[in-house]
């Protein structure tokens, strides 16, 4: 495509959209609870978050508790 990207570029690209098995769309009401939870007892940590829901980012439990949940 004629892009220049860095190597971190291109591994933030690759873990936040294009590797397989990432789930897109919507959160379920069960995976809001579950990130509800465990940002109680753990905190701002979204990487260990993300690692309890799988096929999530960390990025994208961030935002969706940032722009849904933390209100």
């Amino acid at each position: 495509a004629g892009l220049l990207r860095c190597g971190k570029s291109c591994r933030l690209r690759w873990t936040n959209y294009l590797r397989p098995g990432i789930k897109r769309g919507n959160f379920t009401k069960e995976e809001e609870d579950t990130i509800i939870k465990l940002h109680e007892n753990l905190g701002n940590r979204w990487s260990a978050i993300a690692a309890r829901l799988p096929g999530r980012t960390d990025n994208e439990i961030k935002n969706i508790w940032h722009t849904h949940l933390k209100k």
